[in-house]
């Protein structure tokens, strides 16, 4: 009867299946062509293709050695040196993959970002005093720091004008600092003073110290403020902190980002036009979640996957069919799947949420990798099935009782007729 099951199962995924293959592609793309000295920029790296990507760099510093690219692009902050170009260079690792798990091999990718300063000084000018003698007026190089204040934290190391790098740890209602400094020369100039906003996590600061020859030293303050979530909101039988440091993470196609206010605390989230998402923290677990901002409640987890390059938003909803057992499957990401009792089948269903709103069961076939909405009548077929199946069980059960009745009855009245015949 499995067969039976299965056989009918594999002729209406071929009816109705439509296979999308899309070709491999891995590329990186600079946020900027040009940057200052010791700033920062971003380069995008991936594609549609799955594995890890060594990244290297050139006069400059990365913010991550790797990325493991999953059918999509990873941001990473790369900083510049001090002058000529600065160059990133991405290179997949033995393994990489295109979208269907076929090794695929493209080689390296390498973008370049030339270093300007923008306020270059002029050549030192030659003035020739009355009388007979010449002298050329020399500008000082002195670029370092006298003093060095925050108004909030503790600079870490104590502040040094030798010492060009700091870390700050600020509590998480930190919202801005403000940094003061004063120069050994009073002609240099310093850049990167006053009110600085900051975000949650890590925040880069730098002061540049100009001399009056144009030279330059640069100065750079990490300030740490406390990103552990402020808001909180119950979900099955924990709670779910509401992230506030959103750095990394790739936010869905088609979402906007925006405010939502809780008790008076805002927390981000995103909207499309008919769904409300928001990042949580649970334990080590950082996940999107659906939202409703009419109940201020978080209603499923929210899994955005590409399935043949079409878009599903998984949620982690069990589907209202008690013939099928739950597994784990890898997607992109590893979300629930419910496979049918045999497990003699590359089939299982997954529920979804469309970007109207609507609940809906997917068919999954693994191993084409394609999805379709889930056909209803298989559902019925099924329960027909195991309906007709259960009624030959009892139909079987009730001939069998049936016989044995009538071989017990017979069996009783043939010794009763042979014990008359003796007693005659």
């Amino acid at each position: 009867m499995n067969k039976l099951k299965l056989f009918f199962i594999a002729i209406v995924v071929a009816c109705i299946s439509i296979i999308h293959v899309e070709a491999a592609s891995f590329g990186m793309t600079a946020s900027k062509n040009q940057v200052a000295p010791n700033s920062t920029f971003t380069v995008r790296v991936g594609g549609d293709c799955i594995g890890r990507v060594d990244l290297k760099v050139t006069n400059g510093s990365l913010s991550s050695s790797s990325v493991w690219v999953e059918q999509g692009y990873i941001t990473v902050t790369v900083t510049a040196g001090a002058s000529g170009n600065v160059t990133v260079t991405a290179t997949p690792v033995t393994g990489f993959s295109d979208a269907d798990a076929n090794i695929y091999n493209p080689g390296s990718r390498s973008v370049s970002v030339k270093i300007t300063e923008p306020n270059k000084p002029s050549t030192p000018s030659t003035t020739k005093p009355s009388g007979n003698t010449s002298t050329t007026s020399k500008k000082s190089s002195e670029n370092e720091l006298e003093s060095l204040k925050v108004d909030a934290g503790s600079l870490s190391p104590k502040f040094n004008p030798s010492t060009t790098e700091y870390t700050l740890n600020l509590s998480k209602d930190t919202k801005e600092l403000t940094i003061e400094a004063k120069a050994k020369d009073s002609k240099a100039k310093i850049s990167g003073l006053g009110k600085i906003n900051l975000k949650s996590g890590n925040n880069k600061i730098t002061i540049t110290v100009t001399a009056e020859n144009g030279s330059k030293k640069t100065y750079l303050i990490t300030a740490y403020v406390d990103e552990s979530p402020e808001v909180f909101l119950d979900y099955k039988d924990g709670k779910i902190g509401i992230a506030k440091n959103l750095d990394g993470v790739e936010i869905p196609e088609n979402f906007q980002k925006g405010e939502h206010e809780i008790d008076g605390k805002k927390i981000t989230v995103f909207t499309n036009d008919k769904l409300t998402i928001l990042f949580g923290i649970n334990g080590v677990e950082r996940d999107f979640y659906l939202f409703d901002k009419e109940k201020n409640a978080i209603t499923n987890k929210f899994i955005p996957i590409k399935i043949s390059n079409m878009p599903y938003y998984i949620v982690d909803k069990k589907p209202a069919y008690d013939f099928l057992i739950q597994e784990k499957i890898d997607i992109e990401k590893e979300i629930d799947c419910y496979r049918f009792e045999s497990t003699e089948n590359n089939y299982c269903i997954f529920s979804a949420i469309d970007a109207q709103g609507v609940y809906r069961e997917y068919l999954y076939e693994e191993t084409e990798k394609t999805s379709q909405i889930f056909p209803e009548f298989l559902l019925t077929y099924q329960k027909e099935t195991k309906t007709k199946d259960t009624a030959i069980v009892y139909i079987l059960s009730g001939l069998l009782a049936v016989s044995i009745a009538t071989t017990v009855i017979m069996f009783v009245k043939l010794k009763k007729r042979n014990k008359d015949e003796k007693n005659k």
